[in-house]
């Protein structure tokens, strides 16, 4: 083989600039590919901002409700203190949560309840069980709603509390069953709770129940959990899978108008089942209500 020599500064220039571009080039590459890959995989919590409109709020109004879900015993600091102060600095008037706070197969119930002791100093929380706590509760015994309330949370089973916010009558409920016991759990109550002309917030940890039992419901704002976002979101088509409806869930993460209402489904805060999220960072959701069509509060 023959060996290159340089005899000349050009040569050894010329050599060095064609190398040094696809040195460049590949260097650039390797960084974007780094960048992108943290962006996709960030598991930062990220603040989401809605807006819904609603002439039932009283006229000058703003009620702004803060959505959480699916934390799955995750912490943002110790003892979840980070979350708690964005949660305080954004000023909610009510704090709903959407089940999935735990998981069953540990039973832990510290973290939910230190968060939940700090929140309840900010605004008033009203929480609706997801499977995991309807696992931990009904099946394994767990005193969790009763520890919930005692530090003065709305633990809401199928059942509804009615409140005052700015001068707007709402009822708050909580419907805790999947569509599989929505008959046999859930459809007296939901028979019930449409009929009241209040502003009607329903949580509901399972947006499916949205698909058929409640398609035609008359709910001004339903809240929803379960699909963790879709696990990962694509751009223009949404989150990619759950075990519970296969690819492309219908409502995975975000606003969806019905035909008698607007249902909210968060992407949720942690996750369950090992699989990282991808394009998909932990959601803190601020839904503001207002009479005003065009722009949510900052």
């Amino acid at each position: 083989m023959q060996k290159r020599t340089f005899n000349r500064d050009g040569d050894w220039k010329a050599w060095l600039q064609k190398r040094g571009k696809r040195f460049l080039w590949g260097a650039l590459a390797a960084a974007a590919l780094i960048v992108g890959g943290c962006y996709l995989l960030s598991d930062k919590l990220e603040v989401t901002f809605y807006h819904l409109y609603s002439p039932k709020i009283a006229v000058g109004e703003n009620v702004r409700v803060i959505v959480l879900s699916d934390l799955h015993n995750r912490e943002f600091g110790p003892g979840n203190e980070d979350l708690a102060e964005q949660i305080a600095a954004l000023k909610p008037d009510l704090i709903a949560i959407a089940g999935d706070m735990v998981n069953a197969d540990d039973g832990n119930l510290d973290i939910v309840l230190t968060l939940c002791s700090r929140l309840v100093e900010i605004a008033p929380v009203y929480y609706s069980p997801g499977n995991h706590e309807n696992n931990l509760m009904y099946e394994k015994g767990s005193p969790l709603e009763s520890r919930l309330s005692e530090q003065g949370i709305h633990v809401l089973v199928n059942r509804a509390e009615e409140a005052v916010i700015h001068r707007t009558p709402f009822l708050i409920g909580g419907l805790t069953t999947s569509t599989e016991g929505y008959e046999a759990y859930g459809a007296a109550f939901f028979e019930e709770y449409e009929k009241s002309g209040a502003f009607k917030l329903l949580i509901a940890h399972y947006p499916s129940l949205y698909y058929e039992a409640l398609a035609d419901g008359a709910v001004d704002l339903g809240v929803c959990g379960h699909y963790h976002g879709g696990q990962v979101r694509l751009p223009a088509a949404g989150g990619l899978y759950h075990g519970d409806t296969g690819f492309f869930p219908k409502y995975s993460g975000g606003m969806y108008q019905l035909r008698n209402g607007t249902i909210f489904v968060s992407r949720g805060m942690g996750g369950h089942n090992g699989l990282p999220r991808v394009n998909n960072r932990p959601e803190l959701a601020v839904i503001d209500i207002n009479g005003r069509p065009e722009t949510a509060v900052s």
